[in-house]
């Protein structure tokens, strides 16, 4: 059983070992550190003038997409962040970030899904532009200076994904994984050297590749499958042969996963589609990777999808070491824009 222990305004973005939360409100970025009985502000990305005025109203932000997308902490406090428009950066002590320099050539700049930051402070990201069958190269991009500058680092051909959903460093290999997508060919999960010189594709071309959050169990990979084209499964993958075993069923594709102390934590979003027909968004718990329970399930609201976004249980990216379990609602009824601390309890 989930007990819902505080409430706030706002989406959850990140997450620490220490159980640090980061919480988005528009571009304003707020940090707690007591599993969210309070809230401090941090720092908040550039606003145009248009947009802040649009975005007074939740569904203002919904509509024009205003939030923070993706985030990632330094090991001294540095924020690095994205949204639709850009790249930004945010020392300690500064009330607005800064926009980052990043390599963008002739071809426009399309923001990433995920940030990574790896060894080093080294930071790591993918385009992600969601047009279908684009057909353009698809950057990835590296910072070695705490992301004040972003240099290409590779480049996937043009067709051969549709963009990158994110990076996770494996110590274990001393590699990163690249979680690719979308249609026919395009998914994949693949091996990059931790000089980013060399990469090799795993698996590739099945929607059952198709991943933006994995839970690394040692030799295997365990993530939801994210698809609208075929009913969705928790999949484990082993990491040298590339057998994928289904695990559980669940009811819309997986954006989110983060482990929460003792608790591996996947959500759902709101997709509907012919194999996927549920208007409720989940969430699903597992201790040991292989046993997964429901705990929670929650309606997607009467606004328009398509303008209003998708509902969602939106986990922080990141993971922490205590059990309280962090989320925010997306377009879903009594939970949109609120951000959530629970406990779980066996009765």
């Amino acid at each position: 059983m989930l007990t819902f222990r505080h409430r706030a305004p706002g989406r959850a973005v990140a997450i620490q070992r220490d159980g640090t939360i980061y919480a988005g409100r528009s571009y304003r970025i707020y940090r707690s550190v007591d599993d969210g009985a309070s809230w401090q502000f941090v720092t908040s990305m550039p606003t145009k003038f248009v947009r802040g005025t649009a975005s007074v109203l939740r569904l203002g932000q919904r509509l024009l997409r205003q939030e923070v997308r993706a985030m990632g902490v330094l090991s001294d406090g540095t924020l690095v962040s994205a949204n639709r428009e850009w790249v930004y950066v945010g020392h300690p002590g500064e009330r607005t970030m800064s926009r980052a320099n990043v390599e963008e050539g002739t071809q426009r700049l399309f923001p990433p899904m995920c940030m990574t930051v790896g060894p080093g402070d080294r930071v790591l990201w993918g385009e992600y532009d969601s047009r279908t069958a684009h057909g353009k190269p698809v950057r990835l991009y590296v910072s070695d200076d705490r992301g004040r500058t972003y240099q290409v680092a590779r480049v996937f051909e043009g067709g051969s994904i549709l963009h990158v959903h994110n990076l996770l460093y494996d110590a274990a290999i001393g590699k990163y994984w690249l979680l690719a997508g979308d249609h026919n060919h395009e998914p994949g999960i693949g091996m990059l050297s931790a000089d980013l010189k060399d990469f090799d594709w795993l698996v590739k071309g099945q929607q059952q590749f198709r991943a933006v959050e994995v839970f690394d169990f040692g030799s295997r990979l365990i993530y939801g499958m994210d698809t609208e084209k075929e009913a969705n499964w928790i999949v484990s993958l082993d990491k040298k042969s590339g057998k994928v075993e289904r695990l559980q069923s669940i009811e819309g594709s997986c954006i989110y996963a983060t482990r929460f102390g003792r608790y591996y934590t996947i959500s759902t979003t709101v997709e509907p589609s012919s194999v996927n027909h549920s208007k409720k968004a989940t969430m699903w718990v597992s201790t040991d990777g292989t046993r997964w329970n429901k705990v929670l399930e929650a309606e997607k609201d009467g606004w328009d999808a398509k303008y209003f976004q998708y509902g969602s249980l939106v986990l922080p990216r990141g993971e922490s070491d205590r059990d309280t379990i962090v989320f925010s609602g997306q377009a879903l009824r009594q939970l949109d824009g609120r951000l959530v601390c629970a406990d779980l309890t066996d009765s």
